[in-house]
């Protein structure tokens, strides 16, 4: 029997668990191991994506004790802030990074800081054989604003789980309106209040389902606008749910809602329209490429005008829900599978 195919999957050990690229990440792996990868765990240290000198250190060391031709492959979160140590190593190693969107793209970092990052993924990328993206968008932006040639990049849109659809609730109840994803500048939750707003005497109710910790600032300054729009108690932050949770959320919404200003695929997206979820999203990166507007409502991002129109129209209208939910469902069946994506990935690093 021949001997298995061997990579090295380098992350750190406090990757941030109820993130999208953290179940990419950890999906495609499981799915290069099931098609014969044997794939091997390099646990760099915590403090990614911004470790201090000493996790540079010991990330250097891991790294150079690797066998020459090793195969490793690490998310841009923890290969970026090692862009001056990678091409040195680049020369005996293959070097693979999976890369979601631009670290610049989170909101709220200082210029300086963003020219920082910018300069540190680019240096990064060129050290890397190939790169893995999640969506034709983001192949796009890595060509365009990275100068990584095309044959570098290999698309893997990430695969969606089947899901039996939500039985919606009647909307006698007060319609319950659910959002997910971590709770950072960049998802604009802040967007989504000031929407929400302007329809506080329709009734609904929000849920966010995501991270708190990643941007407590920002956390704050949404729960200072939740209270001063007088919308306290009717948007709920609730943090990270467990997975048996999350379902819970999923079963009882009635309706799927997102603001985000920039998505590398927008895998919470899928995941409402898998469940036949009335959906109204804005159109943020790579979402308006995949998204069949049969499936959602979706908007110009950041417009709080066409987001709350939107939502409106959704609280509304029991036809449009319906046709939402038909065109959701439709979707739901040509999506990707996780298979699929490994598969894709996997042609490409036997060519390496």
């Amino acid at each position: 029997m021949s001997q298995p195919r061997r990579l090295i999957f380098a992350n750190s050990v406090d990757y941030a668990r109820l993130t999208g690229g953290y179940v990419y990440n950890t999906r495609v792996m499981r799915e290069l191991a099931a098609l014969g990868w044997e794939v091997v765990p390099l646990d760099l240290p915590a403090g990614f994506p911004r470790p201090d000198a000493a996790a540079r250190g010991q990330s250097a060391r891991l790294l150079a004790a690797l066998p020459d031709g090793a195969l490793v492959i690490a998310d841009q979160i923890c290969f970026s802030p090692l862009a001056n140590i990678l091409p040195r190593e680049a020369a005996r190693l293959r070097l693979v990074m999976i890369f979601h969107h631009p670290i610049v793209k989170e909101l709220g970092l200082p210029l300086k800081a963003r020219g920082l990052l910018n300069l540190l993924e680019e240096r990064a990328l060129g050290a890397c054989r190939l790169v893995i993206a999640s969506s034709a968008t983001t192949a796009r932006t890595l060509t365009r604003d990275y100068d990584v040639e095309p044959d570098r990049i290999v698309v893997a849109p990430p695969g969606i789980e089947c899901s039996p659809p939500v039985e919606l609730p009647t909307f006698a109840d007060v319609p319950r309106l659910l959002s997910v994803g971590a709770v950072i500048e960049r998802k604009g939750y802040h967007i989504l209040v000031d929407a929400l707003a302007g329809l506080r005497d329709t009734p609904w109710q929000l849920d966010i389902v995501g991270d708190l910790d990643r941007a407590p600032d920002y956390v704050e300054h949404l729960q200072a606008q939740i209270a001063a729009a007088g919308l306290a108690g009717r948007v709920v932050l609730r943090g990270g749910l467990s997975s048996a949770e999350l379902e819970t959320c999923w079963r009882s919404a009635h309706a799927y809602v997102a603001a985000s200003v920039h998505e590398g695929y927008g895998m919470a997206v899928a995941e409402a329209i898998v469940r036949g979820l009335p959906t109204v999203t804005s159109d943020a990166g790579a979402i308006g490429e995949w998204l069949d507007p049969n499936a959602a409502l979706i908007v110009p991002n950041a417009s709080r005008e066409a987001l709350r129109a939107a939502i409106g129209r959704v609280l509304a209208e029991p036809s449009l829900r319906s046709k939402l939910r038909e065109g959701a469902l439709a979707q739901a069946a040509r999506f990707p599978t996780w298979a699929d994506a490994a598969e894709v990935v996997d042609r490409r690093l036997a060519a390496l």
